[in-house]
């Protein structure tokens, strides 16, 4: 095994060919049993492409699908109980449809709050999204396909989307008009949001 390592970090071996890597990945995944408590009622025709839980509370679900929805959980609040209250089942909170053309390649929410998430696709459009209204703030056309995006949660300065796209190069969409027009509850909120 530190034979492979060592020719693994001389570059002797390709990262996905580490086969000890490969091997206790494969068996965590065999070991990680479904939850008997809790089922996401998706609302999705289509195949689930990307999830992810939000980074302030790890509270909602948000899920982009392939036949251009996405969709928003509450993961503590369920929304009906079957089996005398053992299984909680969680129905979407929102649901908005076939905003893209070529359904949503990934889905992400905006790190600092959930009041936006992000969504893309390959019919070169980034859009930004208000999750009060669930309309689109914001809608980036790209060059060209865009097959992922990131927004860094630590960021303090900038509000910036880096989009990986078909044309190689890696874009970056602000955001900070969409932050000054959200509609939110709280005007405050966004006002400290923009200055963090």
């Amino acid at each position: 095994m530190w034979r492979e390592i060592g020719d693994w970090e001389a570059g002797k071996l390709r990262p996905n060919s580490f086969s000890n890597r490969n091997r206790i990945k494969s068996t965590r995944i065999q070991t990680l049993p479904l939850s008997k408590h809790k089922d996401i009622i998706s609302p999705h025709r289509g195949s689930v492409n990307s999830l992810q839980l939000d980074l302030t509370e790890g509270r909602y679900l948000l899920s982009g699908a392939s036949d251009a929805s996405a969709a928003v959980f509450d993961v503590q609040r369920g929304t009906d109980y079957v089996g005398s209250g053992v299984i909680t089942r969680h129905k979407c909170l929102f649901l908005v449809d076939k905003q893209h053309e070529h359904g949503h390649k990934f889905a992400v929410w905006y790190p600092v709050d959930t009041i936006l998430f992000v969504t893309g696709s390959y019919d070169h459009h980034i859009n930004v999204w208000d999750t009060n209204t669930t309309q689109v703030l914001m809608d980036f056309k790209m060059p060209g396909k865009v097959y992922r995006t990131a927004m860094s949660p630590l960021a303090t300065s900038h509000m910036l989307i880096a989009a990986g796209t078909e044309d190689v190069q890696v874009r970056l969409c602000d955001i900070t008009p969409c932050l000054a027009t959200a509609v939110c509850p709280n005007i405050h909120r966004i006002r400290r949001l923009m200055h963090t």
